[in-house]
């Protein structure tokens, strides 16, 4: 905007110059014609004065009509104001006219083109603004949708995350159930076997209350025919005394023979042990249980002889 002020003022600065040049060609030109006028000199008047007496030698000569006097010429008075222009003068003032109006035609041929320029220039510049705006614009667009993309992706992975911590929950609970489940199941099924085993047992305990209470008799009948023989297989050894009394742990197949002999509370001393220990494997084997019952797997005996 300051570049088109200053070519405005120089432009008005040069048509203020030519004008100026123009008037001072024309003073220049109206003083050379007048001080052309001023040289200019007169016309003189050629005139012969005759005297009368000349003329008496002449004959009578009748005096001749006295002629009116002729005013003297007056001179010219140069017509007033400013005088017309000359041809040159004319052509001079026509070529500074046409000078001067093709040196503003080019003024404003430049001053447009200026304007024009400066136009474009501005014009470009809004392009170019308007461009960098668009581009600014787009990067935020393009910034904002990235930043979307980036929370939308990590809502997305937090969604997933809470979905697997979810259902990784739910399938501890569904596995703590089903073991809880299992537990209560397999405590029931503990329960009522022991249920079952304390009925079996009952009914066994049962069983042999009524088969001891029966057999009762034949049992004690055969314990005594045990210890009976083992006591006709004992060697009473001299440091024997009265009164021993000993527990026999004794092992059994099912024949009746011994295969293992240990001494519980004995109040013998080691030769009253060992002989003791002696006789049951030399009773062997014992005689077999009453109504048909197999022998047990292990046999425990008070062993307390008679003498």
């Amino acid at each position: 905007m300051t570049e088109y002020v200053r070519d405005r003022w120089v432009s008005i600065g040069m048509s203020v110059l030519l004008h100026g040049s123009l008037l001072a060609l024309l003073a220049f030109g109206f003083w050379h014609f007048h001080q052309q006028q001023q040289a200019a000199p007169s016309v003189p008047i050629n005139a012969t004065v005759v005297d009368a007496r000349t003329l008496k030698g002449t004959g009578t000569v009748s005096t001749p009509a006295p002629q009116p006097k002729q005013p003297p010429p007056q001179p010219e008075q140069p017509p007033e104001g400013p005088p017309p222009p000359t041809p040159d003068e004319l052509a001079m003032r026509q070529q500074a006219a046409q000078a001067e109006a093709e040196h503003e035609a080019e003024a404003q041929k430049q001053l447009l083109a200026r304007q024009q320029a400066e136009q474009a220039r501005q014009e470009q510049q809004q392009k170019e603004q308007a461009a960098a705006e668009q581009a600014a614009q787009a990067k935020q667009a393009e910034e904002a949708q990235a930043a979307a993309q980036a929370d939308k992706a990590a809502k997305a992975r937090k969604l997933a995350a809470a979905k697997k911590k979810a259902a990784a929950a739910k399938l501890a609970a569904q596995k703590e159930e089903r073991k809880l489940a299992e537990e209560k199941k397999l405590a029931e099924e503990q329960a009522a076997a022991e249920r079952a085993a304390r009925v079996a047992d009952l009914q066994r305990s049962l069983r042999e209350d009524e088969q001891a209470t029966a057999a009762s008799g034949a049992l004690a009948s055969w314990q005594s025919a045990i210890t009976s023989r083992i006591q006709n297989a004992w060697i009473r050894p001299p440091t024997a005394q009265p009164g021993i009394k000993c527990v026999l742990n004794v092992g059994l197949v099912p024949g009746g023979s011994v295969t293992g002999v240990s001494i519980g509370e004995c109040n013998g001393d080691d030769a009253v042990r060992q002989s003791i220990q002696t006789a049951v494997y030399n009773a062997s084997p014992l005689p077999p249980p009453p109504n048909g019952i197999p022998f047990p797997r292990q046999l425990i005996i008070t062993f307390q002889p008679t003498n």
